[in-house]
């Protein structure tokens, strides 16, 4: 009989989300393992969690601007959390709490604590590198947890910069991609060399310096830029910035807002950039490897890693914010057939190894089970 484990998981209302995208793919795959999921809005995703036959409760979560911000808002956030998941752990006999960023944590730590339960926490991203780190905050949050989950080697060594104690116990396991979805493209991409920008527009992803940094010398060689991703420029000030930064170049760029054929996207695309600030493990750059598309990335945690350690040169990994060398690079695959076959052909291979589906779900349930059972 399958063990119950309990996801806190919490939604933004974004469509495009990679974090839950990947946690979806593991809860989805679980064998040994049932999904109870805790989540805060009712959403496509809560509807396609409970289609796969997941318990599923709804909790509002007020508590994401802090205490300062709304204390009453955040104190009731945390009363309500802690008291369903105290019965959601009665009820369904659960001794695992998966929670998927740190603010789940946060709210699910007391309950887990007064159960008896083992938490885990999963880290999906890294700090704005412009910022000082709340030391104090995740060595706390990493002495209470029983086991964090890590996307990549460098995402642990950059956590443990932030705290001594981050990899006390913990697992490297890299996000799942369905290689039958993310499949390379058995015809020739027609059009204009085209260069694809994936993910929700905000400032970490750097969208607008590269609008105006990169667009125009991409503009130049005849080649279009495409961003594919939430893209709302009536509703959200830094969408409109990128709208307006890219006016001169109408022809050579185009807002797809949010699409569900990311899959022929990547494989459409003669290369994709990752101009963000920091990342965790960007899920864009590992399903157009899987797709055989080349990348060019920032140098944001994991890239390095995975388009150079860990592939035969899937792609080339830039200095952060060297956007001349990004454009460089992007030119390259986007012109040198020669150069794009070879990045292709290595991203198509580590891809299979790295983010192979049932691979990921048993170190998942391996962590679960050896939890479950202390």
């Amino acid at each position: 009989m399958s063990r119950p484990v309990i996801f806190v998981v919490l939604q933004t209302g974004a469509r495009a989300n990679g974090g839950l995208q990947s946690i979806t793919e593991v809860m989805s795959r679980l064998k040994d393992h049932r999904p109870v999921v805790l989540t805060n809005l009712e959403t496509d995703l809560t509807n396609t969690w409970r289609n796969e036959g997941f318990d599923v409760r709804v909790v509002t979560e007020r508590a994401s601007a802090g205490f300062k911000s709304n204390p009453v808002e955040a104190a009731r956030t945390y009363r309500d959390y802690h008291s369903v998941l105290t019965d959601l752990l009665e009820s369904s006999g659960a001794k695992v709490v998966h929670a998927n960023d740190p603010l789940a944590f946060q709210l699910a730590l007391s309950a887990a604590k007064w159960r008896g339960a083992r938490i885990v926490l999963n880290l999906r991203d890294t700090l704005d590198p412009d910022r000082q780190p709340p030391r104090l905050k995740y060595w706390t949050m990493f002495a209470a947890a029983d086991h964090v989950f890590y996307l990549s080697n460098d995402m642990a060594e950059r956590w443990r910069a932030v705290a001594g104690n981050a990899m006390r116990s913990c697992s490297v396991t890299y996000s799942i991609v369905d290689p039958e979805r993310f499949a390379p493209s058995s015809k020739p991409a027609a059009g204009r060399p085209m260069v694809l920008v994936s993910g929700i527009f905000r400032p970490k992803k750097g969208q607008l310096e590269f609008i105006r940094n990169v667009v125009p010398k991409l503009a130049e060689q005849g080649i279009e830029t495409w961003f594919a991703g939430d893209f709302e420029p009536g509703s959200d000030p830094y969408s409109a910035e990128c709208a307006a930064a890219a006016e001169p170049f109408a022809d050579r760029v185009r807002f797809l807002g949010f699409r569900q054929d990311l899959p022929e996207l990547f494989a459409r695309a003669s290369v994709v950039a990752v101009p963000s600030r920091h990342e965790g493990l960007m899920r864009g750059m590992i399903e157009a490897m899987s797709c055989g598309s080349p990348v060019v990335s920032f140098d944001v945690c994991s890239a390095r890693e995975i388009l150079e350690e860990k592939s035969d040169a899937a792609g080339t990994v830039v200095r952060s914010g060297d956007f001349d060398g990004m454009a460089e690079a992007l030119l390259r695959y986007a012109t040198q057939p020669e150069a794009h076959a070879l990045a292709s052909s290595a991203g198509i291979a580590a891809a299979r190894t790295l983010f192979d589906p049932a691979k990921v779900v048993e170190r998942y349930e391996r962590v679960y089970l050896d939890l479950d059972q202390r």
